[in-house]
């Protein structure tokens, strides 16, 4: 008997594995597990799927509620625009406002742009800025903060107030002598604005604030600052004094005018002009009677008079 033919007899230890009995019960309940496991996975799957259409559902019906809700609210009556109040201002006219606004009556208050109305009140004179309140369910309320007067403009259209950024405030119809100089031979903005005013207004402005920081009695001497002379603005005292400063180092001129000032007041003469444009001098023209009224008025005597400089 061959080797071969050998290993083929069914011997206790060649005999094959038993075969599988799918009827054993072990069997049957490890199937049914495996069946009851693809069912509830398929239910999952299922309950998952219809809570994502629902959710899907209730989501597109909020949404169009919600515009249903948007659009009934945004054209009822029962919130239209009965009443509108401006509050904050002294010198703008209320009608001013309410043109600028342009908020028609009987309009929705919730259908109303309230950053449109701002900008186009906050374009009017003098309005340095605007807020929009709405109270429901009928009122509005402009509350608007107006710019302070700070320097008045003797321009062609008569006096204009502007504020000290260079914006235009209101116009001026009442003839006054106000607390600083009036600024002349410069016409305002018609708004103005930072950065953008004529080169002249910046000057006279940068100047009055000069003025201003002198104190005493010198800023309520000085009635009006000319800008149109193209050497430099001149200023004119209430006695009609002609001052020249120059562009810079105002500070320091200024200082040197209010001693000039102060020490012809006490010997009690008069000056008809004063430059005050050269380092360390100041150079001035007396008043003609001075020099009468010292018997010296020759023609001479008038030349040197002119030139005249004082070492401070």
């Amino acid at each position: 008997m061959t080797r071969a033919s050998r290993a083929s007899l069914l011997v206790p230890r060649t005999r094959p594995d038993r075969p599988a009995d799918f009827a054993a019960r072990d069997v049957v309940i490890a199937r049914q597990g495996h069946g009851a496991r693809r069912v509830r996975r398929a239910r999952r799957i299922v309950r998952i799927l219809a809570c994502l259409v629902c959710l899907a559902l209730g989501f597109v019906a909020t949404a169009a509620a919600t515009r249903a809700a948007a659009d009934w609210l945004s054209t009822t009556a029962l919130l239209a625009v009965t009443r509108v109040e401006v509050v904050g201002t002294q010198r703008i006219e209320r009608a001013a406002i309410l043109r600028a606004a342009r908020i028609e009556g009987g309009a929705n208050i919730l259908a109303l742009d309230p950053a449109a109305i701002r900008e186009r009140v906050e374009l009017l004179p003098g309005v340095r800025e605007a807020r929009v309140v709405r109270q429901l369910p009928h009122q509005v309320v402009l509350v608007v903060e107006e710019r302070r007067p700070y320097a008045l403009v003797n321009g062609q259209a008569g006096l204009v107030w502007i504020d000290a950024q260079g914006y235009l405030v209101a116009r001026e119809r009442r003839p006054w002598l106000p607390m600083l100089p009036i600024l002349s031979g410069v016409e305002p903005p018609a708004r103005g604005a930072d950065g953008l005013l004529p080169d002249r207004l910046r000057v006279g402005l940068s100047l009055l604030r000069a003025v201003e920081r002198t104190g005493g009695g010198l800023a309520a001497r000085i009635s009006e600052i000319d800008l149109a002379s193209p050497e430099g603005p001149v200023l004119y005292t209430v006695d009609r004094v002609a001052v020249r400063v120059g562009e810079e180092s105002w500070d320091e001129r200024l200082a040197r005018l209010d001693g000039v000032l102060a020490e012809f007041d006490a010997r009690g003469e008069g000056v008809e002009w004063i430059d005050l444009r050269f380092r360390d001098l100041v150079v001035l023209q007396p008043e003609p009677a001075v020099a009468e009224a010292s018997g010296d008025a020759t023609p001479g005597h008038e030349a040197s008079t002119v030139n005249r400089v004082e070492r401070q």
